[in-house]
């Protein structure tokens, strides 16, 4: 017995619709990490490799885009995000004091390298 055709038993796929009950909502952006590196093998050499290259062209270009910034007059702080131990506490009390702390040392470091380049330049 002869087959049919495989379209002629297809069926036509739907774009899927939002949820009648969302109105407008965006939809919530799941957390976590979507960068999965490889379990093992020539994949995973790859994968560092290429994390390495990235990172490498990452604080090449920050090098740059900050010596053009400093070229013209001005100022580029590029920020870390990594945080001190003290803020990683459970009490919000010693959060909170442990935050200004580091946020008054980072300023007093911000500003006595500030003055350190306005001084060679000057002597230039």
């Amino acid at each position: 017995m002869p087959q049919k055709p495989l379209k002629a038993n297809k069926k036509i796929e739907k774009k899927k619709q939002p949820a009648a009950n969302r109105h407008g909502k965006v939809p919530q952006q799941r957390k976590g990490k979507y960068d999965k590196p490889p379990k093992k093998g020539i994949e995973l050499e790859r994968y560092v490799e290429n994390k390495e290259l990235t990172r490498d062209i990452n604080a090449n270009n920050e090098a740059n885009f900050a010596a053009v910034a400093e070229s013209k007059g001005g100022r580029l702080k590029t920020l870390k995000g990594a945080l001190p131990p003290a803020l990683a506490s459970k009490d919000k009390a010693a959060r909170d004091k442990a935050a200004k702390l580091a946020l008054k040392q980072q300023r007093k470091d911000d500003d006595a390298a500030y003055d350190a380049e306005k001084m060679e330049e000057e002597e230039d």
